[in-house]
């Protein structure tokens, strides 16, 4: 495709003009074009205006027309550190990661051997009894005190209930294993979707004047607002205070500190020998006992939930930090031979690739590993 009827096309698709046979051909492009073609001829400038322009493309392309059900959503971040003027596009089953060099890999499509995770989770009711979400069927769940649980349609877990007496209140706990997430309705309103292998216990009212909840692993809340009961979260010792506010809290145990980021609102994050006020776009530190915070400073928010917009976001990550987040997704048990590798990735991975397919991005990243029992891999210096 001749680049002035490349810019032709690529404005009329950001205007929302293209027909589908002109999306149909940006689409062929983008997964056959030569890279040092299209930009070999441009200046500095041009060539950081033709990326911009691109990757908004791009992101609304791969939206139209990718297969629904296959879709890796690719988020852009500001301050990305990439040496070529064109990123690949995203397409359904595939990955990419970007390397500090600024090379490039490629995935394509695998037969499936060992799906990633998804939606999994029990459910401990007050009585003891526990619920396995993946096989319960939709509507209503039980009925507790005021409290009606229901399971929609769409797979998460809804409460429904009138206000109740403080003595009513019951308490349960959500939990997702290792290759699962899942997403509940507290009876408040507020939304909290958990990662893997994570948990959060709530009562099924919330009476009196507070609203407050325990998490273990990383949870993203979107809190319904209440200026009369602030909602607190608590894990370890620390605590996260808010009135109405979308935030997310990182705290497995096999990381060194205790992550919370807002997006939107304020919170206050309160352990034992500190206490700090959070502005959106800002994250606190903690220690992993949460008893003291480390610092306080501005990050890209984006990246601290691609978890739950679906993909792995990692920024001058080394190899332990990409693999905890990946066995974790994947449950898969990662083991060191002997020294571990110094490399640094900057990249993002849709967390819809299996694990074949995953492997052969490592492979390409010169990750030198090898496989033991289809679930646990050994890295090798």
């Amino acid at each position: 495709m001749e680049m002035n009827e490349l810019a032709i096309l690529s404005k009329k698709y950001l205007a929302g003009a293209a027909s589908d046979e002109e999306k149909d051909r940006l689409l062929r492009w983008y997964n056959a074009y030569d890279e040092h073609a299209l930009t070999a001829h441009l200046t500095v400038e041009e060539r950081e205006t033709e990326t911009a322009m691109e990757q908004r493309m791009r992101n609304r392309l791969m939206l139209a027309t990718a297969p629904e059900p296959r879709v890796v959503p690719i988020r852009r971040r500001s301050g990305w550190k990439v040496a070529a003027a064109v990123i690949l596009l995203v397409t359904a089953g595939s990955s990419f990661f970007v390397w500090q060099s600024g090379k490039k890999q490629v995935l394509a499509d695998k037969p499936a051997i060992i799906m990633p995770g998804g939606d999994k989770a029990t459910l401990t009711l007050a009585d003891g009894t526990v619920v396995n979400l993946d096989s319960a069927g939709t509507g209503v769940l039980t009925v507790q005190g005021n409290s009606k649980v229901e399971k929609t349609t769409h797979g998460q877990i809804v409460y429904k209930n009138e206000e109740a007496e403080a003595s009513a209140v019951t308490y349960n706990v959500l939990r997702t294993p290792r290759g699962g997430q899942y997403k509940i309705t507290l009876p408040d309103g507020t939304d909290v979707w958990l990662n893997a292998a994570s948990s959060i216990s709530y009562p099924t009212a919330f009476a009196g004047k507070e609203r407050t909840v325990t998490i273990t692993g990383e949870a993203y809340f979107e809190v319904a607002s209440d200026v009369e009961r602030p909602f607190t979260v608590k894990v370890n010792n620390m605590e996260v205070m808010v009135l109405g506010t979308h935030f997310n809290i990182n705290a497995y145990a096999d990381e060194s500190t205790i992550n919370t980021t807002l997006l939107e609102g304020a919170v206050l994050v309160k352990t034992s020998s500190a206490m700090r006020h959070l502005n959106p776009g800002q994250q606190a530190k903690a220690t992993a006992t949460g008893d003291g915070i480390i610092k306080v400073g501005r990050v890209d928010v984006n990246s601290a939930i691609a978890w739950k917009n679906g993909y792995f976001s990692f920024e001058e990550a080394d190899i332990p930090t990409v693999m905890r987040q990946l066995s974790r997704w994947y449950n898969i048990e990662v083991k060191y031979s002997d020294k571990i590798p110094g490399e640094i990735f900057t990249g993002e991975i849709g967390r819809s690739l299996t694990q074949e397919q995953l492997l052969k991005v490592l492979s390409q990243a010169k990750i030198n590993f090898k496989v033991e029992e289809g679930r646990r891999i050994i890295i090798y210096p």
